[in-house]
């Protein structure tokens, strides 16, 4: 039998699985669900299954009390892997399993693991795996990421709801962080620029963020930038093209060290991309890059901070191949700039500059 609005009945002590395992800004706009949960079920256990890559930014969460790495890769390759993963999720007797994220492998386990309570989405060929399911479609971009997660509520008591992303970095990995920037030579205030984007939306051209560098500095900020390895070689090489030196951390950080450097910047300028909404979950603001794509609308996928910017092409609809937009290239330095001072606080400088 299939429900779709009817309350689910649970007890104290019952264990509640809550399932988001792809990207990084993925999970980080699942936690005010996940926290909202445990404010309504305070004596529920609330576990979290995510992929092995971004479930670090779940740890040192009082509102979570366990975490499901899962390599998402070995799901579909390794047979042992998949078996060893199911017995686990039978050995915590879970009551009940929200798949925010339906992937089907995944969601085959909590079927095959006898999880009382299954809580998916209608419309899918694996629909059938839940015996609750939700009505709703994500593509229609009706809505920010997080509201649609809030949809799945409606089979949830009534309460206090949390309406930002929360990441707690520890103290030891904000000493760290404090160490790196100032090997780095930053004090404060300071900017950071995350310029890559995993490959999950169009991103603002290395040499604008290389160019918003010079301008920031220019202007007496420092800044510093972040990402992977390669991306930080790739910078590197640009800007010493245009004679311009960086203070750069890339390669030196695993997520929750670059939560813990986010969390110590005044404002972080970065494309579309989960590091983006990690810098809004430790509390700092943010300048978001966003394509003018509807699939990538900052209406679906846009900070949730209170005070943080989102600057889009000016060029309508965009019709550009995947991995090849023109359109971001129309954000100007000056636009950019101008929202960073804004958020510093420096008006005047703003003024200045443009």
């Amino acid at each position: 039998m299939t429900k779709e609005k009817s309350l689910i009945d649970l007890a104290a002590g019952d264990r509640i699985l809550i399932s988001r395992s792809d990207r990084l800004g993925d999970l980080v706009l699942a936690l005010p669900f996940v926290e909202t949960m445990k404010l309504r079920y305070p004596e529920c256990k609330i576990d979290v299954l995510a992929s092995l890559y971004a479930s670090p930014i779940l740890e040192n969460n009082k509102r979570i009390d366990g975490i499901v790495r899962v390599q998402n890769d070995q799901l579909v390759t390794n047979k042992l892997y998949k078996k060893d993963l199911l017995a686990r999720i039978r050995r915590s007797k879970y009551k009940a399993v929200v798949a925010l994220f339906p992937e089907r492998h995944i969601c085959h386990l909590f079927y095959k693991a006898d999880i009382p309570i299954r809580i998916g989405t209608a419309g899918r060929f694996h629909s059938f795996l839940f015996n609750y399911r939700l009505r709703h479609s994500r593509k229609a971009m009706k809505k920010h990421e997080a509201e649609y997660n809030f949809d799945f509520l409606r089979y949830f008591i009534d309460g206090e709801s949390v309406s930002r992303p929360h990441v707690y970095p520890r103290e030891k990995e904000l000493n760290n962080a404090s160490r790196l920037l100032k090997e780095a030579g930053v004090a404060n205030p300071f900017v950071v620029l995350h310029p890559g984007s995993g490959g999950s939306a169009e991103r603002w051209p290395f040499v604008q963020f290389i160019a918003l560098y010079k301008a920031l500095t220019e202007a007496g900020v420092d800044v510093v930038i972040s990402g992977s390895e390669a991306e930080g070689e790739a910078i590197e090489q640009l800007a010493q093209r245009q004679n311009v030196t960086i203070r750069k951390v890339t390669g030196e950080t695993d997520l929750r060290a670059l939560a813990a450097v986010l969390s110590k910047a005044d404002v972080v300028v970065a494309n579309s991309t989960g590091p983006l909404h990690l810098a809004v979950a430790v509390g700092t603001k943010v300048v978001g890059l966003y394509p003018s794509k509807n699939v990538m609308s900052p209406k679906r996928w846009g900070p949730l901070g209170e005070s943080d910017r989102v600057i889009v092409p000016d060029t309508g609809d965009c019709t550009c191949p995947p991995k090849a937009c023109t359109c971001m290239e129309t954000i100007t330095v000056d636009q950019v700039a101008k929202e960073v001072f804004a958020l510093l606080g420096r008006r005047t400088m703003a003024a200045r500059h443009v």
